[in-house]
């Protein structure tokens, strides 16, 4: 009786110390639990900066004086564009990749939300980049817009003459405008009137977009005010202090300031 006594307590030691071991298991399986990986929703990342002649040095505004071509002072108090239709390409093997054509953004130097655009491209190796400068014709004329494309944004005229697709501000002693103020608003969506540019981008020299999965590439692009005033055409703040309407002039600031943009880096995670 005694030895079968002797045997139940012994199962029964064992018993429990089973349990107790399946109970710890259990717990270090619950503690080792991973977390889902999150997705990111985007793997390049386009940042803007305003420069005036000098890539290497942010423009400021109103506060410092800059000169132009024409050795014509001025400050800066309104510094932005309309950009869409962007385009990541590999040369060497004709490969294009569209980032949502139809997707406006408006770059506003004076908001600095609006200087980081957050994209999604295919993981590959790209040489160039390439955009639409300003608002395509058919959206110009497409009743009220949302988004960037909101006339509360300050960048819309009317239905006839469309969207200002670009436009630069500020005060200049030379200027005829009350107060010394200079403004260029440049539009026009028609045949005869457009201003809106296909901007490509060369990479610095040897330097390339090298998508890997799961990494993110940053590409940062300077948009240089100093261009708007010269090259092809001369545009003296002394001569025009305003240009507000569709036309020939307007196009002619529009041939200056399609090569404003530089890419100046490449950042490859």
């Amino acid at each position: 009786m005694q030895r079968n006594l002797r045997y139940i307590t012994r199962y029964a030691s064992i018993l429990i110390l089973f349990l107790l071991f399946i109970a710890v298991v259990v717990s270090c399986q619950k503690e080792i639990k991973f977390a889902p990986e999150e997705q990111a929703d985007h793997n390049v990342v386009l940042r803007f900066k305003p420069v005036v002649q000098y890539d290497s040095v942010e423009m400021k505004f109103d506060t410092v004086t800059y000169k132009n071509f024409f050795k014509e002072p001025f400050t800066v108090s309104a510094f932005k564009f309309y950009i869409h239709g962007i385009e990541l390409i590999n040369t060497d093997s004709n490969k294009t990749y569209p980032v949502g054509f139809k997707k406006y953004f408006l770059i506003d130097f004076a908001d600095t939300n609006s200087l980081k655009l957050k994209l999604t491209v295919l993981p590959y190796k790209y040489n160039r980049i390439a955009f639409m400068l300003g608002v395509d014709s058919s959206d110009n004329v497409s009743g009220a817009q949302t988004g960037a494309l909101d006339p509360a944004k300050g960048m819309f005229w009317e239905w006839k003459t469309g969207y200002v697709m670009a436009k630069l501000e500020g005060k200049s002693p030379v200027s005829s405008g009350p107060a010394n103020v200079f403004q260029y608003h440049i539009g026009g969506f028609t045949q005869a009137e457009s201003v809106i540019k296909r901007i490509t981008l060369l990479f610095p020299f040897g330097e390339s977009v090298d998508m890997q999965p799961g990494s993110t590439t940053e590409i940062n692009i300077t948009a240089d005010a100093y261009d708007w005033f010269n090259s092809p055409h001369d545009i003296r703040i002394t001569t025009h202090s305003g240009i507000m309407s569709t036309g020939a002039l307007a196009q002619q600031v529009a041939e200056n300031y399609s090569k404003m943009f530089t890419v100046v880096e490449i950042i490859n995670d």
